[in-house]
């Protein structure tokens, strides 16, 4: 969506549907920045998103103050949804990441036997050219 769209969409919500808004974006920042700290946030690009949402919310603010409406109201996040959310998708990214690493472990071990019998073959034919060889002398 174009950021005009946005801005002006943001301009149509009241003061109170803004602060909520921003504040729940806030709670959604803090639990992505704790999974990225975790190393289980897949889609680092979210953060520059939702911190942008966050200055678009706060430019709107910024006007409604500047034209005269009262701007102060609290509203409190729920964080501990925002971090509960974070959790789960992060525990559903490390077990992708242990199958994967599961996977990769169980390839590389059956290339090593593949590669020791490869050898072990190679050793005995040449070993059977040799004898064929000493054979022939």
């Amino acid at each position: 969506m174009p950021k005009t769209n946005q801005i002006n969409d943001l301009r149509k919500l009241s003061v109170e549907d803004l602060v909520k808004t921003g504040e729940e974006k806030r709670a959604e920042l803090f639990a992505l920045k704790f999974q990225a700290v975790l190393g289980s946030l897949e889609q680092t690009h979210r953060i520059k998103l939702i911190k942008k949402d966050i200055a678009r919310i706060e430019l709107v603010l910024g006007e409604l103050k500047h034209q005269g409406q009262d701007t102060n109201k609290t509203i409190k996040a729920d964080y501990s949804k925002a971090v509960e959310a974070a959790d789960l998708d992060g525990k559903k990214v490390r077990e992708q990441q242990l199958k994967k690493i599961e996977e990769l472990q169980t390839k590389m071990q059956q290339d090593q036997e593949d590669s020791a019998a490869d050898n072990l073959v190679a050793a005995v034919e040449e070993e059977a050219k040799g004898d064929a060889d000493d054979g022939k002398k």
